[in-house]
């Protein structure tokens, strides 16, 4: 799996600041907290890369979360992937129990239009 460098380190900076925060920067900033969705993100983020194994991930976007009828929690996310000079987006999509389990992913493929 290939992640561009750009890419690659805002993955590792979430993770650092997520797992290895020290001590006296919890207490200087006490309500620094990683996003909610943040741990959805790195999910689509490593699944897109298995998926696309031949392509670098060059951007990464967080479009928001729904509530479906049946009460499922929807994350989705536009991830721009790029091969050689062809690139293409990806809205991954994740959906979730109502009470925040993992259920299922899905792939679409987009233009840079949508």
């Amino acid at each position: 799996m290939k992640i561009s460098i750009k890419l690659r380190s805002l993955v590792l900076s979430c993770f650092l600041l997520s797992s290895f925060t020290p001590s006296a920067v919890l207490a200087a900033h006490p309500g620094m907290q990683e996003p909610a969705y943040a741990k959805w993100g790195r999910l689509a983020i490593f699944e897109t890369g298995k998926r696309y194994p031949d392509h670098d991930i060059v951007d990464y976007l967080y479009v928001g979360r729904s509530t479906a009828q049946n009460e499922d929690i929807v994350e989705k996310f536009k991830l721009w992937l790029k091969k050689g000079s062809s690139e293409k987006g990806v809205i991954v999509t994740i959906t979730l129990t109502p009470s925040g389990v993992f259920k299922s992913i899905s792939y679409q493929e987009t233009d840079r239009k949508s």
